[in-house]
């Protein structure tokens, strides 16, 4: 990363570009600087909805992971953005805002989204003793090494997502197919006989031929 600036620095300086460079194109936009643990650094409303951004250095992925399970279950956030910081390239010993700028706009990330619906979906399937069977839930996808720009879109295209998804309906869904995938891997291995006779379940006798 060259020179050695701040994660916070850096996440509010990246609100700040993603803000200025496509934010506006879908609506009002409002930055909010908190600055103070365990508040975020930054909040960006977006049509009312609420974005944080949680940026670290390149190795603390999971805990990027855990910082945005955490915004999103507290209620802080609609939508959370990890990122990794993986190239910024600072030259100068003291660089000033522009320089900030110009690095992230020229730089590389690591990134991923997680958002309300995905918190919800894991929920209702813990609630139903399902959370085990739906692993790929809690998981988001990591785009790896892309630039400023792809980033942005990521995003757009994350909020797109957020403002016009269905909650109930996708948690419904994917529990049916966890159910169907279990009902399926249960009768290959299950002797029916076996669970009649535990069940105490028999076949109906026929009636004796006078």
């Amino acid at each position: 990363m060259g020179i050695d600036i701040g994660e916070e620095s850096l996440n509010v300086m990246l609100a700040e570009l993603l803000a200025e460079r496509g934010l506006k194109a879908l609506g009002e936009v409002i930055l909010k600087k908190k600055g103070r643990r365990p508040e975020p650094d930054v909040l960006i409303e977006l049509n009312g909805v609420r974005i944080i951004i949680e940026g670290k250095k390149p190795g603390m992925w999971n805990v990027l992971v855990k910082q945005c399970e955490e915004r999103l279950d507290n209620g802080v956030c609609d939508l959370c953005v990890m990122v990794e910081y993986v190239d910024i390239r600072l030259e100068k010993l003291r660089p000033d805002q522009l320089d900030i700028k110009n690095a992230l706009l020229k730089g590389k990330f690591n990134v991923g989204f997680m958002s309300y619906i995905d918190r919800v979906m894991l929920s209702h399937a813990d609630k139903m003793g399902l959370g085990k069977w739906i692993s790929g839930i809690p998981k988001p996808e990591k785009y790896v090494g892309i630039s400023f720009d792809e980033l942005l879109a990521h995003l757009m295209s994350a909020y797109t997502k957020v403002v016009s998804e269905d909650v109930i309906d996708p948690v419904i869904k994917r529990i049916n197919e966890v159910l169907d995938e279990f009902a399926t891997g249960v009768s290959t291995i299950v002797d029916i006989g076996r669970l009649k006779e535990v069940l105490e379940l028999r076949e109906k006798e026929e009636p004796d031929e006078q």
